[in-house]
């Protein structure tokens, strides 16, 4: 009976072991995209607000504040039939 809590702990770390690793290969993959997408961010506080600052630069407002909401609707929906048009076309 002994034989099976000692052979299930060690699963348990094993699995933990596992676990770790993988968490730090993501946190690592996560890190390098971010320094990528945003080259001067020291954290991801840094990266949300470059992220809202050029949004807000670019058209002019979030969709609701009057800036570029007619501009960003004409993305959308070019977006959405090209992802259509990818989708019939992918299903031959």
């Amino acid at each position: 009976m002994s034989i099976w809590i000692i052979l299930s702990w060690v699963f348990v770390g094993i699995l933990t072991a596992v676990n770790i690793v993988i968490f730090l290969q993501l946190k690592k993959a996560s890190e390098q995209m971010m320094k990528m997408a945003f080259p001067g961010a020291k954290n991801m506080n840094e990266a949300v607000n470059s992220m809202q600052s050029m949004m807000g630069q670019r058209r002019g407002g979030f969709p609701g504040a009057g800036g570029g909401g007619k501009n960003m609707d004409a993305q959308l929906k070019a977006a959405m039939d090209m992802l259509q048009k990818s989708k019939k076309g992918g299903k031959r």
